[in-house]
Order: structure tokens, then C-alpha cells, then sequence
């Protein structure tokens, strides 16, 4: 009997607890993908990502020892629509054909690819299903905040470029979808991850 590779998206509002419940299901046997990892991968210095970033937005985004400076990105990217535009047209084409390579290969039932903008840049057509991680939005600002070790304004800047966590389980709703709140301990989170994992490899 041939195994079926399930393809699932893992996304949530920022600092909600994304990469952590990734970790639970990773050491559970699941094959993780992060965007996140496969924008730094592509980023290196002498990649063609970096140097077309380079080209576009200058020298002046390179740290001493060649690497991109991600924070002076990062602020790029807040402070103009027309330059995050840019950023993502350079970025996300050559993210996903990493991805998908890396979905082809894996030996894995259970491959989840942890995606921030899963629903804002439209690609849950990509996934067979999704997991989505909430919290309350005080947690998520705090926490945020803590992460990053950013002001209050900052960190609610960057909230507020995703769709609100409200939106988010909305349009999970519109497929196969599972929702897991991350308002308690670490433990109560793994448990999730436990119960979830278990789910996934029974389908």
C-alpha cells in the first residue's frame, strides 16, 4: 500500500506560537519546512536572491561581513509598499520552488511547510490542509514585543501588515482545517501537538 505524503500548511498571526508547535511536531516524526529558514538559505552571500536585493536597494543592506542585514530589511519592507512589493517579487518565487523540492522529496506521511502569509499571499491552493495557531491578541503583542525585544509601535506594525487572527480562522474555515489556541502553558501546547500528530498519521 503506497503512503499518500499529506501536504499541510502551518500559519497563525505572528508570535503566536507557529515555530514552537512546529518543533512539538517535528520531534513527533513530522517533516517541517519554514519559509522563514528557506529566505535565509536563499539570502546567502553570492546567492542571486541577495544580489538582486543588492541591486535594487543597494550596498547599504549588507552587514561588514557581506551578510544581508535582515533588520534594515525588515524595516524597508514596513516603511514602503511599493519596496515590499519589490522584496516579495525578488524573494517568494525562488522560497516556493525550494519548498515544493523539499515537499517532493521528503519520505515523510506528514509534511508541514510553516508559512506566516499563507492566506495573505493567496497559496493555501498549495496544501491538501491547514493548521492555523491562535492566541489573544494582548498575549500576541506581548509576546511579540518580548521576541523581538521591539517598542510597542513597531510590534503592532508588524501585526497589522498580516490579516487579523479573525480573518485568518475565517478563511481556514473555507478548507480542511485545523485550529489550535495557544493561550496556556508550553505543555498544554505540546499536548496539542500530541493529540494533533496522532490525528494526522490515522487519516
Amino acid at each position: 500500500m503506497l503512503m499518500t505524503t499529506q501536504r499541510i500548511a502551518l500559519t497563525g498571526g505572528i508570535a503566536c506560537g507557529k515555530s514552537q508547535f512546529g518543533d512539538f511536531l517535528e520531534a513527533l516524526g513530522a517533516d517541517i519546512i519554514r519559509l522563514d529558514d528557506l529566505s535565509q538559505e536563499i539570502t546567502t552571500p553570492n546567492s542571486e536572491g541577495l544580489k538582486e536585493l543588492t541591486a535594487a536597494f543597494g550596498e547599504n543592506i549588507l552587514r561588514q561581513d557581506g551578510c544581508l542585514n535582515r533588520k534594515m530589511l525588515r524595516n524597508i519592507l514596513l516603511n514602503s509598499e511599493d519596496d515590499k512589493a519589490q522584496i516579495e517579487r525578488i524573494l517568494h518565487p525562488k522560497i516556493l520552488k525550494k519548498m515544493q523540492g523539499l515537499q517532493e522529496k521528503s519520505k515523510k506521511q506528514v509534511v508541514i511547510v510553516e508559512i506566516p502569509l499563507l492566506f495573505e499571499k493567496k497559496l493555501a491552493y498549495l496544501f491538501d490542509s491547514v493548521i492555523i495557531i491562535t492566541c489573544d491578541d494582548g498575549k500576541q503583542l506581548k509576546r511579540l514585543k518580548n521576541r523581538a525585544n521591539i517598542d510597542e509601535k513597531t510590534a503592532k506594525q508588524m501585526i497589522s501588515i498580516q490579516i487579523s487572527q479573525k480573518n485568518k480562522i475565517k478563511i481556514a474555515k473555507l478548507m480542511k482545517n485545523y485550529t489550535v489556541e495557544n493561550n496556556g502553558s508550553i505543555y498544554d501546547l505540546k499536548q496539542q501537538a500530541e493529540q494533533l500528530y496522532n490525528q494526522l498519521i490515522n487519516l
